[in-house]
């Protein structure tokens, strides 16, 4: 090779030098790794415990900061016979730093633990894996939907109607599954559960946490013709609509969440269906309400009764309106699965449209379209 020919490839090698020391100092979303705790136990590690302190010493010495992620779930677990919420790693060891390499590597003199991934290929050049901000968002709403509690329910005795059946896990009569034959009011303080049959038990003997509910009552045959008022119910979805845009509820929308629980919050229904169509309802109105307390312990009850509810429709109205009032990927997710095969029905009934239009409508104004 000629004297000129190295001459002329040296501001080649040079303009990637300086590319790369850019790319080295280029902020992003990079994905860093914890080992695997003994035994393979990587729930036990946090993830985000070294990265707090390090922040704390950044801060007091007025370093350079990063953001960091580390997603986390909280379990409800039994121990020593009561229910405690244990906050879990999502992610086990994965956790995301917005941050350049350089300053990445800066950080791992005092956290040698936390590790890149293995570079990847990408045209000429290798770079360790990272996520662009847009994907970082989905990211971050994906792993909203597991920050609650996970869809655990135990219902308290005062919540049980009759003709709901629920199973027995603990204490005597653990394994063993009851149908609820009196319930809480009419001079009844405890609920008494049928078992087998043939044996009557009050299941104040039974603890809330030593049962599950495992199936809703479909007997009853009540019908709550007012609960297909189209102006309460389109009022509702379009008053949403105008929340999820502006992040406040106006006089009217408020006036129309207030007669909704008038009309609708002291119904007891018997049957799945019924309740679907109160709970729905009520969990727009307490949403547009910042009724905070009432909206959480709906939703639970909401979340508890959805595996045992068959109805397509009822199951629909659930997840569209779960996933409308808590922007969830799981519940949008389970409502399109639902949802989308209707809209290829050559003249999908009313009811049907309407969750179709609903869905749309939400996609739209939660922007995941």
């Amino acid at each position: 090779m000629s004297i000129n020919a190295l001459r002329n490839d040296c501001p080649d090698r040079g303009m990637a030098q300086v590319r790369k020391r850019q790319d080295l100092r280029t902020v992003r979303w990079y994905v860093l790794t914890l080992p695997t705790a003994a035994g393979g136990r990587r729930d036990r590690i946090s993830p985000s415990r070294g990265l707090d302190v390090e922040l704390s010493r950044r801060e007091r010495r007025g370093e350079t900061l990063f953001e960091y992620f580390a997603p986390s779930y909280v379990e409800v677990r039994k121990v020593g016979g009561k229910l405690v919420n244990t906050r879990r790693p999502l992610l086990f060891n994965y956790v995301f730093i917005r941050s350049s390499v350089e300053e990445i590597f800066r950080m791992k003199r005092t956290l040698p633990l936390y590790n890149f991934l293995p570079r990847i290929s990408s045209g000429d050049a290798t770079r360790f894996p990272y996520l662009s901000d847009s994907e970082m968002e989905n990211l971050r709403w994906v792993a909203r939907s597991y920050s609650n509690e996970l869809p655990v329910y135990v219902p308290d005795s005062g919540r049980l109607l009759k003709g709901d059946r629920v199973r027995i896990t603990s204490g005597y009569f653990a394994g063993m599954e009851a149908e609820v034959v009196i319930q809480p009011g009419g001079g009844h303080k405890d609920v008494m559960a049928r078992i087998l049959d043939c044996m009557w038990v009050p299941l104040f003997e039974v603890k809330p946490g030593e049962y599950e509910l495992i199936e809703l009552n479909t007997k009853g045959k009540h019908a709550y013709t007012h609960l297909d008022n189209d102006r309460l119910r389109e009022g509702l979805h379009d008053a949403l609509g105008r929340y999820h845009a502006s992040g406040s509820v106006a006089e009217g929308d408020t006036r129309l969440a207030r007669e909704v629980l008038r009309s609708y919050g002291s119904l007891r229904a018997e049957t799945d269906v019924m309740r679907c169509k109160i709970y729905s309802s009520l969990l727009s109105a307490y949403k547009l309400l910042g009724e905070e307390d009432e909206f959480v312990r709906l939703l639970a009850t909401m979340r508890g009764m959805l595996p045992a509810v068959k109805a397509p429709q009822s199951r629909a109205l659930l997840l569209v309106t779960l996933y409308g009032c808590t922007d969830s990927s799981i519940y949008r997710q389970m409502a399109h699965d639902l949802v989308d095969p209707w809209s290829r029905e050559s003249s999908p009934k009313k009811s049907k449209s309407a969750l179709i239009r609903r869905l749309a409508d939400y996609d739209r104004w939660l922007r995941h379209e």
